[in-house]
């Protein structure tokens, strides 16, 4: 990949602050037409003083290299798809405040929407001939006896079928009787459950979505149709405890009959499942649940038999990644600059005799290959090992990548073979050329059990010689995400404001097999915490970093860990704390996920572990904290509740400790919205220069 040149003295480069981080712009989630001949991706701003994230869509022609933007506004434009002739980009938009798919000629002109009152819930997928396009989208067909619940009032049913579709005047009451009754980042969902959609796509007729294999379960996007057109395949676990499961089956409906086809029974979580060119096979990611929701999702095939009773075996799919142990993902390692993709993982070669897939190691992630025979090995078609591919997209021999580097925010990149990587969306090469962006050093330490680690050390540019700096050790959320060589411009920030930024990838990250992921099931501050203090002394050891001025942050499980190893070591001065879980014994019914991944990740329920969730939990240690800690949270988080931070705060603010919580409205899991994203930067690093020095 070429790198943006950087020319400008190193002493002459700007400091990164809080504000600078919404001049960087965010290209991807690329697209390339059948025929190779044009790509198309989204541009995502965030501005600052409007308190606006959008996302405008960019075609760029790669035979004359002539780039022009296809949609403007103040709105998002996302999930862009080709029409199977390459004429038509269908793409979902927030335009007149709902979104709906919307359908664009190449050649120019208006956009055109497909008037439905569905809203989708994932990208919009073409049928073979393009007249027609398949997606999920919420909504509730039940059947014809069906009432929220034994002893409801009479018209209880009329009730939730109104506030299901919405109605003008229905109740805001929320009846709650499944067990997955709500989600983070979407609220309630109540009856809603994720449904197969098809609608037709030729200008100018009046369109009516069907509704494909009505039921009371969630289907599973996107789905792909066979290269016929005639069926389309999806996933979903259409069985009475489905809601207390993360595994999936695979199903495919026939198109004209609405015929149903239990195609695959599964073991684990299976998504994007995907036709051979020949129409023989289908190729899906997932695992077989061997280490729970902790396993390592891989590259599968089997050949599906659609005029079956039964569906086939797990046994009769095969694992092609199996020998490679290496998650095969979308998205790739976290980044907080970047346009989530909406791609596929994996993609056919137009042979059909071999798959080309996402995966990660060791911190970086590239492009694979492997033969659908099962029997060659894996072969690295487009891989760095100091870079992040975090999507692709592949027709007519070429490669579009959305790719980056601890130095480089993501753009879209053209791939060739023998020649250097090709920037086509060029947002921030300009920008890059005003800030001194140190790369990520890598390290390997053994944890005190000899289990190999990473580290990862990003230090101030310019460090005098015999001086030391302080610095900030940083926890990764998860407990499966991974460190590596992506943008994080949070860190970069510290850094250029003399901090150096120490990370691990503990037991328990990805990109370094399953074995190492599981190793933190039901282990959470135990041997993960060593890990992450061995790696703290060996970068102390090789950096001139001030043992005596130390920070430690994370969010999320890396919230969790800070606020644990606050109350277990003295080595640090302050501490960041985001969105943590410290209370394990409520994290089980107050999160949208407690059902499952608590009891997968904690090994135990409260009525049979109380002891064993509470002795892991942070608030229990919470009189052992004594340095200032700032507390930061969503609102409305779903997957670790703002009480897990209200807990521990007044906790350290009874036992009279230096404490602060920051609560910002309107957010979940995730801080989105500008003026919180910023404030969250600003605190952070004015609660570390104070508390450091």
């Amino acid at each position: 990949m070429r790198r943006a040149e950087k020319t400008m003295p190193m002493e002459h480069r700007n400091i990164p602050t809080p504000e600078d981080y919404f001049s960087f712009k965010c290209p991807g989630d690329p697209q390339v037409s059948p025929d190779g001949s044009l790509v198309v991706y989204g541009l995502q701003e965030r501005d600052l003083e409007a308190d606006a994230v959008r996302v405008n869509l960019w075609l760029m022609n790669l035979e004359d290299g002539r780039k022009r933007p296809l949609t403007r506004g103040d709105h998002s434009d996302t999930s862009p798809r080709f029409s199977p002739d390459g004429s038509r980009i269908a793409f979902l938009s927030d335009r007149d405040d709902e979104t709906r798919i919307w359908i664009l000629d190449v050649a120019g002109g208006e956009a055109r929407r497909i008037d439905m009152d569905l809203t989708p819930s994932g990208p919009p997928v073409w049928s073979p001939e393009g007249d027609q396009i398949a997606f999920t989208a919420r909504a509730f067909y039940p059947d014809e006896d069906w009432i929220p619940y034994p002893g409801a009032p009479e018209d209880d049913r009329a009730r939730a079928l109104a506030r299901a579709r919405d109605e003008e005047g229905a109740d805001d009451v929320k009846v709650i009787t499944r067990p997955r009754f709500r989600f983070d980042g979407k609220g309630y969902f109540g009856e809603l459950r994720d449904q197969l959609c098809l609608v037709d796509a030729c200008p100018g007729k009046e369109v009516e979505p069907v509704a494909l294999a009505e039921a009371p379960f969630d289907r599973g996007g996107p789905p792909a149709f066979s290269p016929d057109g005639r069926y389309l395949a999806y996933t979903a676990l259409e069985t009475e405890d489905a809601e207390l499961r993360t595994a999936m089956d695979l199903w495919a409906v026939e198109v004209k009959t609405g015929r149903r086809i239990h195609l695959l029974q599964g073991m684990g979580a299976l998504t994007h499942p995907l036709w051979s060119p020949d129409g023989k096979q289908i190729a899906f990611v997932g695992h077989t649940e061997a280490s729970g929701p902790s396993s390592t999702s891989g590259a599968w095939v089997f050949q599906p038999d659609l005029e079956a009773a039964d569906p086939l075996a797990p046994a009769d799919a095969i694992e092609l990644t199996a020998d490679l142990d290496r998650p095969v993902i979308n998205g790739g390692i976290a980044s907080d600059l970047r346009l989530a993709p909406t791609g596929l993982p994996i993609h056919w070669d137009p042979t059909g005799e071999s798959l080309l897939f996402l995966a990660a190691d060791r911190g970086a992630t590239g492009i694979h290959r492997v033969d659908i025979s099962g029997e060659g090995s894996v072969q690295r078609e487009v891989f760095e090992e100091d870079r992040v591919i975090s999507a692709f997209a592949a027709a007519a021999g070429r490669l579009i990548l959305q790719a980056g580097s601890s130095q480089q925010p993501e753009e879209v990149w053209l791939h060739r073979d023998g020649c250097p990587d090709r920037c086509l969306s060029r947002a921030n090469t300009d920008l890059l050329e005003d800030f001194a962006f140190p790369a990520v050093q890598s390290f390997a330490y053994r944890s005190e059990d000899g289990l190999e680690v990473e580290g990862f050390v990003l230090m101030p540019p310019d460090v005098e010689e015999g001086t030391r700096v302080p610095g900030v050790l940083q926890i990764h959320g998860g407990p499966h995400g991974a460190y590596g060589h992506t943008f994080s411009y949070l860190s970069q920030m510290m850094a250029g404001n003399g901090m150096a930024v120490i990370m691990t990838n503990p037991r328990g990250s990805q990109t370094y097999g399953s074995d190492f992921a599981r190793a933190v099931v039901g282990d959470w501050g135990g041997g993960d915490m060593v890990d992450i203090l061995c790696g703290l002394d060996e970068a102390l050891e090789r950096m001139a970093i001030d043992p005596d001025r130390l920070g430690i942050g994370g969010w999320s499980y890396g919230g969790f860990m800070t606020s644990w190893m606050l109350g277990q070591s003295d080595r640090f001065a302050a501490g960041v704390v985001g969105a943590p879980v410290t209370d394990r014994f409520s994290f089980y019914g107050t999160s949208d996920i407690g059902l499952t991944f608590g009891e997968h990740q904690c090994q135990g329920m409260p009525w049979e572990g109380a002891d064993a969730l509470l002795e892991r939990s942070p608030l229990v240690n919470a009189d052992a904290i004594d340095v200032p800690v700032l507390l930061v949270h969503g609102e409305d988080d779903l997957r670790c509740p703002v009480a897990q931070s209200e807990e521990l705060f007044l906790a350290l603010k009874r036992l009279g400790r230096e404490v602060a919580l920051v609560v910002y409205p309107g957010e979940s899991h995730g801080i989105k919205k500008p003026v919180h994203l910023w404030d969250r930067y600003r605190r952070t690093l004015a609660w570390y220069e104070h508390h450091l020095g």
